[in-house]
């Protein structure tokens, strides 16, 4: 059984317990039960999205590949609500049964949302390279953690990585942990999340990791090339401050490649997260080799070395 299908059996476990928990709670006597338990379910939703949703929080929290599904927490007390919802006293048979029912596929359809659909058709390439370039308009994510796995001399395709990062429409920062744990499974490595600013980024070393990026507005110098528009996202591989306070990435995108961004670039990210890779507790440290001094006009491909 896959990571993804135990999560979700996990998940859906879950919810059967908590819309048992509603309907228990809605059926004693005294109505102070149920008001605690439905203000303490309020203030867990509303901490959960304040401070865990789509946060690197929650894979600190849950430091699994199925994170993408375990840390969903919406559908838990969507379910506990279905349950109050449908032994509800007051209310006809058959509206408050379609309504419990509602919820209950709501929060179904939630749990299962990242599975459904296929992931784009990437094209094969002739030759190997480490540094890979996205071959559609979905799958940068892919193709950076495709080139960061190599870059730590673990072998990884951008259509193998689409699919282990759940890409569809694009792909979630908590698909790309998924791809990236499962590939460094049973490794030296492990993968970490943190939110970055531009100051991090230009002041951090050179640690190099996956940047996903959403933007609030076009970047300065590519307003009649890449476009991008208000709320976009977008993935590079990150490799460190370069000189003169830039910092060097690797885009995916076929008309770019090694680039040095600057404040004309950072200015315009709204939010950025990076997935890095560690060594285990234990593991020796391996050096990296910088791909920048293997880079050609910016547009040659870094073979791979056997």
């Amino acid at each position: 059984m896959s990571d993804l299908q135990t999560s979700l059996l996990l998940m859906t476990a879950l919810s059967a317990a908590f819309a048992v928990l509603g309907v228990v709670l809605q059926g004693l006597r005294g109505g102070r039960p149920l008001a605690v338990a439905l203000i303490s379910m309020t203030v867990l939703m509303f901490v959960y999205i304040v401070l865990v949703w789509d946060s690197p929080l929650l894979v600190r929290l849950l430091p699994f590949s199925g994170a993408i599904i375990l840390g969903n927490w919406l559908p838990l007390v969507g379910a506990f609500y279905s349950g109050v919802c449908f032994r509800a006293t007051g209310v006809p048979r058959v509206r408050r049964s379609l309504l419990s029912a509602a919820l209950l596929v709501l929060c179904l359809y939630s749990l299962a949302s990242p599975l459904l659909g296929r992931p784009p058709l990437c094209a094969r390439v002739e030759y190997e390279r480490v540094m890979e370039f996205q071959t559609t308009d979905l799958t940068c994510s892919a193709a950076c953690a495709a080139s960061l796995l190599r870059m730590h001399q673990i072998d990884a395709t951008e259509r193998e990585m689409a699919e282990f990062c759940l890409t569809r429409e694009g792909t979630h920062w908590l698909g790309l942990y998924r791809g990236l744990k499962l590939k460094t499974a049973g490794t030296d490595w492990d993968v970490v999340v943190e939110n970055v600013s531009g100051q991090d980024l230009l002041q951090r070393g050179s640690e190099s990791g996956v940047l996903s990026l959403t933007f609030h507005g076009r970047a300065s110098n590519r307003v009649f090339e890449t476009d991008f528009q208000k709320e976009s996202g977008h993935s590079v591989v990150c490799l460190g401050p370069g000189d003169r306070g830039r910092l060097e990435v690797f885009d995916p995108s076929p008309d770019y490649g090694f680039e040095s961004w600057d404040w004309k670039q950072l200015g315009q990210v709204e939010s950025a997260i990076l997935v890095r890779l560690v060594p285990r507790s234990g593991a020796s440290a391996v050096q990296i080799p910088d791909p920048r001094r293997l880079e050609d006009h910016n547009r040659v491909y870094w073979e791979r070395h056997r």
